[in-house]
């Protein structure tokens, strides 16, 4: 009985001995919680939206060749040709309008709270608009005869795209505000139609030309936009871009037929300059491809 006693006490005191050496061991940190960063890496995506622009059109006319068979041109050396390129000599504009869709790819760079990238895109387009501009030009010579002059151009916008950079600042883990620029192209086509004269309406003896203009534009492009992520792989943005593409310059000989005694009475030149600008505000849906895995401690 004495042995059993005394087995039970030494058991109480070896276990108390190990619970307090077991107090005093450091404990094991809990492994670092594990972060996915959602922004850096490739993406790919599509987009669809709405672009509008108000094209400035200048057209310098210049005399030509005058027929020395024109009452007008023996009094008055070039004098039908000179009436003609001064009615030719105006400024108007055209307002465009329409829908884009296409895509893009692009990589960010998460950088703490920020993040930079470069993205590509392509878009189709349905922006075409025409404008007719109608003016009457005096005739210093004969007051009788004034030049009336119908203009008509065609603007149409086949297709654009962008190369741009992207860089703004995260508003909580998921929310991007940014702001983008860089290049732009567009495959922009013009036609010019002039008719000119200088009987009154109805017109009895027109003259004009009309030429067609196909080209590739490049210029810069500016804008701001916003992006959210609800998922690590999908998010939704929405964006705006203004697009300047210059000026093409396309040249027009007006050429102005004699009725009466046959043969050319007079010609003119003309040239007509767009300088053609783009707005577009936009959807469009991101798929990223994942990026790298950083342990946070």
């Amino acid at each position: 009985m004495k042995r059993l006693f005394a087995w039970v006490i030494a058991s109480a005191m070896i276990g108390g001995m190990g619970a307090a050496l077991a107090a005093d061991l450091p404990v094991k940190a809990p492994p670092p919680p594990v972060v996915v960063d959602m922004w850096t890496g490739w993406y790919i995506g599509a987009n669809v939206g709405g672009d509008w622009g108000r094209d400035k059109i200048s057209s310098d006319g210049t005399p030509g060749f005058c027929s020395t068979t024109a009452a007008n041109c023996i009094t008055f050396p070039n004098g039908s040709s000179i009436l003609s390129a001064n009615a030719a000599t105006f400024n108007t504009s055209l307002n465009r309008s329409g829908v884009i869709g296409g895509g893009q790819i692009g990589y960010n760079w998460k950088v703490n709270n920020a993040v930079v990238g470069v993205e590509f895109d392509f878009q189709g387009k349905s922006d075409s608009k025409t404008t007719t501009y109608s003016t009457v030009t005096p005739d210093p010579n004969f007051a009788a005869f004034p030049m009336y002059q119908t203009y008509t151009q065609t603007d149409r916008i086949n297709s654009l795209g962008t190369l741009r950079g992207r860089a703004g600042f995260l508003w909580g883990p998921s929310t991007l505000f940014y702001g983008t620029a860089g290049v732009a192209f567009a495959n922009v086509k013009t036609t010019s139609t002039f008719l000119q004269n200088e009987v009154d309406p109805p017109a009895l003896l027109p003259f004009g030309s009309t030429v067609y203009s196909s080209t590739e534009r490049w210029g810069g492009t500016v804008g701001a936009g916003i992006e959210w992520k609800w998922s690590a792989n999908w998010s939704f943005k929405v964006e705006y871009l203004y697009a300047d593409f210059g000026r093409m310059t396309s040249n027009v000989l007006l050429v102005q037929p004699n009725f009466v005694l046959g043969g050319l009475q007079g010609t003119a030149n003309a040239a007509v300059s767009t300088h053609v600008y783009d707005n577009i505000a936009r959807v469009g849906i991101n798929y990223a491809f994942g990026g790298p895995v950083v342990a946070k401690y």
